[in-house]
């Protein structure tokens, strides 16, 4: 069974009952050290990603930083 969340603006489908942690793995991002989230417009702890567990309809951000500068 698959639901629907809304990730960057844009409707995603995942596996119903799918932890925030898992999404990151699904998205590639599990490597990532520079990523911040907000699930519906609440900035998370990089240490609730485990415990949450998204629902249908829910609304992430991911922001990768990206180094640089001149």
């Amino acid at each position: 069974m698959t639901m629907f969340v809304n990730l960057n603006g844009k409707a995603h489908e995942i596996k119903a009952g799918l932890s925030l942690i898992n999404l990151i793995a699904d998205l590639g991002l599990s490597e990532r050290k520079a990523i911040a989230i907000a699930l519906n417009g609440e900035v998370l702890k990089k240490g609730d990603y485990a415990r949450i567990i998204l629902s249908e309809g829910d609304s992430l951000e991911i922001v990768k930083a990206i180094g640089g500068g001149s």
